[in-house]
């Protein structure tokens, strides 16, 4: 009768350590997740800060920060710029935001011209229509370039003189085109750029149109707004940076729809 007593009394030690090594392997994993949460907290937190600012080319985060727009800009306002319509499209660029820094840049002669891309705070330039061809120096091309080149951006607005001006200075060969709107978005071209929250659709404006050949717009670019190949909204990627043109001239303040928007998710890229 003593025999299953012994029995017994052998089997509750390794009931116990059973016991124990189960409570050991809980407590591990719940410490091994744990360390996963606050690793994934961290990187949020990282995340969330680079998000912070506006969205530059330079760094290209995975996602946008579209509750912030810019906040400084170049615009070009030298003598062979149109006046009126500089003045028009800065009063577009701070329509809903009031806070954006505009600085002048009215030359493109070689010193004054690289003083203002060396600025640390204005990742952006928007060059309005011109009545002429502007004089841009090899030196001035050069600089132009590396300033896009290291995650800055330049954004092109409608006039067939701007189009001559990038094919020079960036080596592209951009043909005009012209059709009647409306312009309809390409919706894989605009995911994952300030484009994807645009209007569908863009009404023919009542101003001026100088639209591109979509054939002729290089490999690295992709067209944000066309109709019958004929891109009136695109950009191009340019090492780290981007160049944008948008066709519509903003030369009348009367029937331009939602050519604002465009104006601004330009500037944001």
């Amino acid at each position: 009768a003593a025999a299953p007593v012994a029995a017994l009394s052998h089997q509750k030690p390794k009931r116990s350590w059973a016991v124990r090594a189960a409570v050991v392997s809980t407590l591990a994993l719940a410490a091994v997740a744990c360390l996963v949460l606050f690793s994934g907290e961290k990187a949020g937190e990282h995340t969330n800060n680079a998000l912070g600012g506006s969205y530059y080319a330079v760094t290209k985060p995975p996602a946008f920060n579209f509750n912030r727009f810019i906040q400084n800009a170049w615009f070009y306002d030298g003598r062979s710029a149109n006046p009126d319509m500089e003045g028009f499209i800065e009063k577009l660029a701070r329509r809903h935001h009031y806070k954006l820094q505009i600085h002048h840049l009215n030359t493109f002669k070689d010193n004054e011209f690289r003083a203002a891309l060396f600025s640390e705070n204005v990742h952006c330039i928007v060059f309005p229509p011109l009545n002429y061809f502007p004089g841009v120096s090899g030196l001035a091309q050069k600089d132009l370039r590396g300033y896009v080149s290291s995650g800055n951006n330049v954004v092109f607005v409608g006039s067939y003189e701007w189009l001559s001006v990038m094919n020079d200075v960036f080596g592209f060969q951009l043909m005009s085109d012209y059709k009647d709107g409306p312009y309809f978005r390409n919706d894989r071209n605009v995911r994952g750029t300030p484009f994807q929250w645009s209007m569908s659709r863009l009404e023919q404006p009542d101003g001026s149109v100088y639209g591109v050949k979509v054939d002729s717009i290089p490999m690295d670019g992709k067209c944000m707004f066309d109709t019958m190949n004929a891109c009136v909204v695109f950009y191009i990627k340019y090492n780290l940076g981007t160049i944008v043109y948008i066709a519509f001239a903003y030369d009348t303040p009367y029937g331009i729809g939602h050519w604002d928007q465009i104006l601004h998710a330009g500037m944001m890229m």
